[in-house]
């Protein structure tokens, strides 16, 4: 119910319309409620009424802030998010190559140095490597050497044998 008195005369007003209206009479406590019940939908008009101004100043808001685009053809809508896109895709694209070839180039590197500084003479036997044969025989691999004479070597494909000493000598390079 309403917090504001209710006079006798604003009850007859009541009355009166609901008489003239319906051709009922109504007693006091109908008219009270019906009074109470206007007031009550009088006040949620008001509440609706003052969201609705805050939903048109909060929408007026957003307009400003929002730019609509409006394309004629699809091919117009691809070049604008294309033109939008690009430039980030680009810069992943360039990033992620400079990445690649980074750890690429940083990996092979760590590991050729790891190999180096784990076998000091590994640099005297380039030529072996480079030019060295194998074969694998019943699942062990062999290195594949020829003898050679005195003095006429291939360096890596060719071998000596030292019988004094019982050694296979395998000529890697020539030292100054």
């Amino acid at each position: 119910m309403s917090s504001a008195p209710i006079s006798k005369q604003t009850l007859a007003r009541i009355k009166a319309e609901y008489l003239a209206r319906y051709e009922i009479e109504m007693d006091d406590w109908s008219a009270i409620i019906l009074l109470d019940n206007q007031a009550q939908f009088q006040n949620m008009d008001n509440q609706l009424r003052a969201v609705l101004d805050e939903n048109k100043r909060l929408s007026s808001n957003i307009k400003e802030f929002v730019n609509t685009v409006q394309f004629n053809s699809i091919w117009e809508a691809f070049t604008h998010g294309l033109g939008k896109g690009l430039p980030y895709s680009i810069t992943a694209l360039v990033l992620g190559i400079l990445y690649y070839v980074y750890m690429s180039t940083y990996v092979d590197y760590r590991r050729i140095e790891d190999f180096v500084s784990a076998y000091k003479k590994a640099p005297d036997y380039q030529a072996l490597i480079r030019q060295g044969e194998t074969e694998t025989t019943g699942g062990i691999e062999y290195l594949i050497l020829s003898p050679s004479k005195r003095g006429k070597y291939v360096f890596g494909k060719s071998y000596e044998f030292d019988s004094r000493r019982k050694l296979v000598k395998v000529p890697l390079q020539r030292k100054n």
